[in-house]
């Protein structure tokens, strides 16, 4: 079987894995908006924006290292092991520290207005983050996408599961939500514990090589700003909405349109990456004297997906809409016009882990980072200059302009 053929059937699998999760995702957020106020979801929309945020700043670019250093490691799992000693010694210490300072943090991010201890519990799903994240970018890497999915539907199942049965059947109400994650995490990485130790455990050292340690860092550490704006292009949305109008409303209704257009990210988007950088990565080491060669007709393939989305996406929703319309309460239906451009938005992103592949195999991710944050300040700059004008549309129009920016500058940099 040949190269691109496999990266097409890794790319299946992660879409038809990507779309059931999708879906039980989809229905345990419609049966959760049932219980819950626009206000409250857009007040879980802001605190999973800490949850997202914290494991970047945790993670330390970590599983980009195994990504880069897979191809040239004899053993995966001694690298896994290498990263996750690397992680402990960081993560357990910064969040030591945040829980110390909880009634401080809840009054700078969230005004007081949750309970200390549903923030703990927010600190510590996402410090459990790091671990499941890092055994699928390994089985990524190991070409095992039918494992990942699988793996993946059964923690999405569970989610869903225990969502449900918590605000329906204990009547939590906003932390049902929060204690389910935490659940799925700690289940998720207790699997990941155990392949770890059936994995050749014995081999391990808990010491490690500091020359090694700094090796690691210099590759990962330029990811997490990278992370982090790419994270505040779309943060910075619900939060200037919320600062600027003072109103939990909007930012809830902004919230579902950003929500289901991340659906793209999740079909389409991330399986294009998953697949795509193992490729490429490989491609690249074994044919080193061609990689500009390859970097151009990767960046063609980049052109064809944003032209052929801009060209679908319009007819696709439009058999779509009465759909969403029957699905979603009357309450949600100002999120509908939205979603459009907020998946074009996505579709320019996704393009971007096609010309950028490059540059991470060559480890120029600093420039990468450069670049992201001219993108992610170019969202705060519009967005707050617009949305006392446009209101929500104004945050559509900064996610278009940060995407098409970072995407031009990749070209112009190359």
């Amino acid at each position: 079987m040949c190269k691109t053929s496999k990266v097409l059937i890794q790319f299946l699998i992660y879409s038809a894995g990507a779309l059931i999760l999708r879906l039980i995702t989809a229905s345990s957020i419609l049966i959760t908006i049932k219980f819950i106020t626009p206000a409250q979801f857009g007040f879980l929309a802001l605190l999973n924006n800490l949850m997202v945020f914290l494991p970047i700043l945790l993670g330390l670019g970590l599983r980009q290292v195994l990504a880069i250093e897979f191809f040239r490691h004899p053993n995966p799992w001694d690298l896994v092991w290498d990263l996750v000693m690397v992680y402990l010694l960081w993560a357990i210490a910064v969040i030591t520290i945040l829980i110390l300072n909880l009634t401080d943090i809840n009054k700078l991010l969230f005004f007081n207005q949750i309970h200390n201890k549903l923030l703990l519990l927010a600190l510590i799903t996402s410090w459990l983050n790091f671990f499941p994240e890092l055994l699928f970018q390994l089985l990524r890497f190991q070409n095992k996408a039918l494992n990942l999915a699988t793996i993946q539907i059964s923690m999405g199942a569970i989610l869903a599961a225990i969502t449900i049965y918590l605000l329906k059947f204990c009547d939590l109400g906003l932390p049902s939500v929060i204690w389910a994650q935490l659940i799925t995490q700690f289940l998720a990485t207790s699997y990941f514990v155990y392949l770890l130790f059936i994995n050749r455990f014995t081999t391990f050292s808990f010491i490690l090589n500091s020359k090694k340690m700094i090796g690691y860092l210099k590759i990962g550490l330029p990811f997490v700003p990278n992370i982090i704006f790419a994270w505040l292009i779309l943060a910075c949305n619900r939060w200037l909405l919320n600062w600027q109008l003072a109103n939990l409303e909007e930012v809830g209704i902004y919230s579902l349109a950003e929500n289901i257009s991340l659906m793209f990210q999740a079909l389409v988007a991330q399986p294009i990456m998953h697949s795509f950088l193992p490729y490429a990565f490989q491609h690249f080491a074994q044919a080193s004297n061609i990689i500009d060669e390859l970097d151009r007709q990767y960046t063609r393939w980049a052109y064809y997906l944003i032209i052929g989305c801009v060209i679908t996406m319009p007819s696709g929703f439009v058999v779509l809409k009465p759909i969403l319309c029957y699905l979603l309460p009357v309450k949600y239906l100002a999120a509908l016009p939205l979603i459009i451009p907020l998946l074009i938005a996505q579709a320019i992103f996704a393009a971007t882990h096609l010309t950028s592949a490059s540059l991470q195999y060559r480890k120029k991710t600093h420039v990468l980072a450069f670049l992201m944050a001219g993108g992610a300040f170019l969202a705060i700059l519009l967005n707050l200059w617009l949305i006392p004008i446009y209101g929500p549309w104004a945050c559509v129009i900064a996610t278009n302009c940060a995407y098409l920016a970072y995407f031009g500058l990749i070209q112009a940099i190359k």
